[in-house]
């Protein structure tokens, strides 16, 4: 046995492994302890290292023809580095656990919130396309059922809430009929009977802004807009297209508002001070001398025992227009009152014509009646 230290070559013992400086140092820096003598050489490691030769000292030489020395360093036995692979083990579970984590939010939590969303988006609207929308966007969804029992109630509806719109003259319920029901083969007739609707109010409205309106809302496709051309024509009477003087204004409504109350109560003086010597036109009767035409009114009015049609001309829509004749031709909405079978109506949409010379008596006087055929 060799009586000097393998690692530095300074002498030994015989039976020990390494000098005494060698063992001190192995034994403080990589905290290692070496047996006393060679038969109990079991390099017992409190610490995972690695030794490697050539690290602890850069003056240790080995010989490779030493085979007592490749003996001796061959019984040294050090544990591997556990902890360093305990660290990379933990952090690659910790990663797949981030990355089922994310998969599982993405594909479960996620996906079930917006389905919850979209259901509760569907169940506010309660509308054919909204439970469309939400089986179109979830066709494995949590609601699928449900909505499509929703659906198919609204469907079942559709004919029975019509049936019941038919005779509904409000038209909320006729647009909440085509919110509902959007895809409906019931919505053309819906649109027409909220047409028809919509043009009895503007006619009792009968005015410029209300025509307009409707001319407004039929361009828009809320309604087919039957009346479009009509409301066109209206809106042209009374539109106030032509500058307007105050003192010929008020010229112009003394004499309108005087002659329909004159009219009303077949006064006879009193419509003679508004009328022309010559009337050209009065209604449907033609024209004439005003004593004719006045006489006549009185006559007919006679034939009953109290006059049974008064008018009552909207003032604050008369619009007019001077000629290059100093005439002027006004226009009067004005709605009719007469008593029927004992009881008294009204009907709305009439606008009255008239021509007054410059002296502002009326010399022609015709009217545009409503539209029969609205409902």
């Amino acid at each position: 046995m060799s009586q000097f230290c393998p690692l530095c070559g300074k002498s030994k013992s015989e039976k020990a492994l390494f000098c005494s400086d060698c063992k001190n140092k192995i034994e403080n820096e990589y905290e290692v302890d070496v047996p006393e003598e060679k038969e109990s050489a079991e390099i017992i490691v409190d610490k995972q290292v690695d030794i490697e030769p050539e690290l602890i000292d850069d003056k240790i030489d080995i010989k490779e023809n030493d085979e007592d020395l490749a003996s001796e360093i061959s019984q040294v036995s050090i544990k591997p580095q556990r902890n360093k692979r305990n660290v990379f083990v933990w952090l690659l579970i910790l990663g797949i656990l981030l990355v089922v984590g994310f998969f599982y939010y993405g594909q479960v939590v996620r996906k079930a919130n917006l389905d919850r969303s979209q259901w509760d988006t569907a169940l506010k609207e309660n509308t054919v396309n909204g439970y469309l929308t939400y089986m179109q966007a979830f066709p494995k969804g949590k609601y699928y059922s449900l909505a499509e029992e929703n659906l198919m109630k609204l469907k079942g509806n559709e004919a029975e809430v019509w049936v019941g719109l038919q005779k509904s003259d409000n038209t909320a319920e006729l647009r909440d009929f085509l919110t509902q029901y959007p895809q409906s083969p019931y919505n053309s007739l819906v649109k027409k009977r909220l047409d028809s609707l919509t043009w009895v109010a503007t006619l009792n409205d009968n005015t410029a802004e209300s025509y307009s309106k409707y001319m407004v809302m039929s361009q828009s496709g809320e309604f087919s807009g039957d009346y479009f051309g009509d409301a066109q024509e209206r809106y042209d009477m009374l539109f106030q297209s032509y500058p307007v003087t105050q003192t010929d204004l008020d010229s112009v409504k003394l004499t309108v508002e005087g002659f329909f109350t004159a009219l009303s109560a077949l006064n006879a003086s009193e419509m003679s001070k508004y009328l022309g010597s010559t009337v050209f036109q009065f209604f449907k009767s033609g024209g004439g001398q005003r004593e004719k035409i006045v006489g006549d009114l009185i006559i007919s009015g006679a034939r009953t025992q109290a006059p049974t049609v008064k008018f009552l001309p909207n003032m604050n829509a008369v619009a007019y227009e001077k000629t290059m004749i100093e005439h002027y031709k006004v226009n009067v909405p004005v709605q009719k009152s007469f008593v029927d079978n004992g009881q008294t109506k009204t009907v709305s949409g009439y606008i009255v014509h008239m021509e007054l010379d410059r002296n502002f008596q009326i010399i022609t006087i015709t009217e545009s009646k409503p539209t029969p055929d609205a409902v």
